[in-house]
């Protein structure tokens, strides 16, 4: 393919990338048929719906909505963000991302070049409890610093510890995204999303470049953070989770599914549960997942050591108010008035020490409940 052909073919598959509801398993019958991206742009409505096998008024609203796209002013806003548009069959499209039937036809692709170290998709609940934002914030650290790429979706709760346990572990990460990357969701992660740029990792989307949140959205999102990774792993989620989505989308795709096993009597680790009794692998520590990783993917990896517990010089060390606070929280959940009690404290003296400590990364808090990240 000349060179002239290949930016023809480039334009028309970003121009077709921006209809709503894209099916790249049909448009790919379109493109056999007319012998190209660009030939199907220059068809009309009745001789798509012919030969992709949906009606007209569909083929109308793709040919609009593709048309309406300046392919090229894209490229340029993109560019000037520091946004790459990589369509599929370019160098640099994720080869895990041909396993999909239902492939995007362009990435956008902020920060680090694809990389090929093993990735691990690490996904849960918004709504995470003070065990969960525990559990992730403790894998994620240790995963990443063992040389697993964290792959996570940038949304609150599981996915916001996930990205920000990694950056701690000045270890890349990667977040796909439901909008695109001319905007942010949720807003207040616009400061993460930049640190994880930074970090040299990569914000990712296949949507348009201005393209706002939208319900269908993240479900499709689900799908390119389980056909990344070679393997899912849940950290918290109800029975109907957008977690539990990508678990269904990891196993349609062959790959591994992990759970962590919560409280069988909390709502949050109802589906992580589930996923074990239905043949996940549960997940104890970090251990648990190295070993899961191919042997064609573990060149590089640093291995655990022998999965002893890390020594406290590894953490942080807290000294007068936060230190004794962080002492009197132990290993159990208490809310502010509890640790009042225990410490004799008054109300203002308890919070601030707990606002040290959270600022620092050490508790969490959810629903007035503390309880520790370290």
């Amino acid at each position: 393919m000349d060179t002239n052909t290949a930016e023809r073919e480039k334009l028309a598959l970003i121009k077709a990338n921006a209809f709503t509801y894209l099916r790249s398993d049909w448009y790919d019958r379109l493109v056999a048929a007319f012998g190209g991206a660009a030939g199907v742009l220059e068809r009309s409505p009745q001789e798509l719906a012919r030969e992709g096998g949906f009606s007209a008024e569909t083929a109308a609203s793709f040919l609009a909505e593709a048309s309406a796209l300046d392919a090229e002013a894209e490229l340029e806003k993109s560019a000037a963000a520091g946004v790459s548009i990589i369509t599929r069959g370019e160098p640099g499209y994720p080869e895990g991302l041909s396993d999909l039937y239902d492939a995007p036809l362009a990435l956008y692709v902020k920060g680090c070049a694809i990389s090929g170290a093993p990735k691990l998709g690490m996904v849960g609940t918004r709504q995470v409890s003070p065990y969960g934002a525990r559990t992730a914030t403790a894998l994620g650290r240790e995963l990443s610093s063992k040389g697993l790429l964290i792959v996570s979706g940038l949304a609150r709760g599981v996915d916001t510890l996930c990205h920000e346990a990694a950056l701690y572990s000045k270890a890349p990460t990667w977040a796909v995204v439901g909008t695109g990357l001319g905007k942010c969701y949720p807003p207040e992660n616009r400061g993460l999303a930049d640190r994880i740029v930074a970090g040299g990792g990569a914000i990712i989307s296949e949507f348009p470049f201005d393209k706002g949140p939208m319900a269908f959205h993240f479900p499709r999102r689900n799908r390119i953070i389980a056909a990344l990774s070679f393997a899912t792993l849940v950290i918290e989620g109800d029975i109907k989770s957008g977690a539990l989505i990508t678990a269904k989308q990891a196993l349609e795709l062959g790959r591994d599914v992990m759970a962590v096993p919560g409280p069988i009597d909390s709502p949050r680790s109802a589906g992580p549960n589930r996923l074990i009794k239905d043949g996940a692998a549960p997940i104890l520590s970090a251990d648990d997942v190295l070993a899961a990783v191919p042997l064609s993917m573990s060149f590089g990896l640093r291995p655990s050591a022998g999965g002893e517990k890390k020594s406290a010089a590894s953490a942080p060390i807290f000294g007068g108010d936060a230190g004794e606070a962080l002492s009197a929280l132990g290993s159990e959940e208490a809310t502010l008035d509890m640790l009042t009690d225990r410490l004799g404290w008054s109300v203002q003296r308890a919070a601030a020490a707990l606002f040290e400590l959270e600022a620092a990364g050490a508790v969490a808090c959810a629903n007035g409940v503390y309880a520790k990240r370290i």
